[in-house]
């Protein structure tokens, strides 16, 4: 947290120091019409990464003052595993697997507004959807045999805002800071249960059903974008 305030706090002495070089760019406004941009965060090492929690995002301005943002993510995480071992007093050898299986999706839109397209500072306000989707998959086969497995589908949908403000370096790159938040509402199923692995009788059986509703604001961020 600390090193994001320190590059937030050189982003802005860095801007305040080249300002008066506006002049310097070759075209007078860089946000122009029909124009794209790709998005990274600026991680603490200064590192590029995906933006917002999205593998993708892209920004599409329809006019200096107005532009869309949009992005997708997806993750998805397999593991297998297998336990060998051996009791010391028994001397009796077992073993234990694991298989675990996730998708994450994320899909989340911004119209942007920018009431000073011509400044050197580009303030920014947008507000837009965001929708997300979590499946898990987990089976565990024990040396008992039994079989337990865990199934979870999460899915939350809502709205998001964001300001910020945007400087250009060059035409065609520019930092920005923003800070986001947004408020969801969610629904979460989760199956438990145990059966055996000969037969695949059920012997526990859990079912759990929730409902949430989530307010929740992003910390500050410092990124980059490349126009084209």
């Amino acid at each position: 947290m600390q090193t994001l305030k320190i590059l937030l706090i050189t982003f802005f002495l860095i801007i305040n120091c080249f300002a008066q070089h506006k002049d310097t760019l070759s075209e007078p406004n860089p946000l122009k019409s029909h124009r794209w941009s790709v998005q990274f965060e600026v991680g603490n090492d200064f590192r590029l990464s995906s933006f917002d929690g999205v593998i993708v995002s892209l920004k599409y301005h329809f006019s200096p003052r107005f532009a869309i943002r949009f992005g997708a993510g997806l993750n998805i995480s397999n593991s297998d595993q297998t336990l060998k071992f051996r009791d010391y007093y028994s001397g009796l050898t077992g073993r234990e697997s694991y298989n675990d299986n996730s998708k994450d999706i994320l899909i989340t839109a911004n119209v942007l507004f920018y009431p000073n397209p011509d400044g050197v500072l580009k303030i920014f306000f947008g507000a837009g959807p965001r929708a997300t989707y979590r499946y898990v998959n987990d089976e565990r086969i024990y040396l008992d045999g039994y079989k337990g497995h865990i199934n979870i589908k999460d899915w939350s949908a809502g709205i998001s805002g964001v300001m910020g403000c945007e400087w250009f370096p060059m035409n065609f790159i520019s930092l920005f800071g923003e800070y986001s938040v947004y408020a969801t509402f969610g629904k979460t199923e989760s199956n438990e249960y145990v059966t055996e692995n000969s037969t695949g009788y059920a012997v526990e059986y859990f079912f759990r059903n929730s409902e949430n509703f989530i307010f929740r604001g992003n910390i500050a961020r410092l990124g980059a974008s490349f126009y084209f």
